[in-house]
């Protein structure tokens, strides 16, 4: 999955448990801009909840793919 730097960052903030709410005071960018990123990292995982999200994400750190 190619995702974005900030993409990455709000990831990283989502696999510390923050809301979007405390994402966007940390960043300084709006609620509705994590909102936005949050749902493109949906649709470029292919999940529908934050949960699978954040599963999937962790799913994949540890075990990587077959060369």
């Amino acid at each position: 999955m190619c995702v974005t730097s900030r993409e990455r960052q709000v990831l990283g903030l989502l696999l510390q448990g923050r809301t979007n709410k405390e994402i966007a005071e940390q960043l300084r960018i709006s609620g509705y801009t994590v909102r936005d990123h949050v749902s493109s990292l949906l649709r470029k995982s292919q999940v529908k909840t934050r949960a699978q999200l954040l599963a999937q994400y962790m799913r994949d750190m540890l075990m990587p793919p077959f060369v």
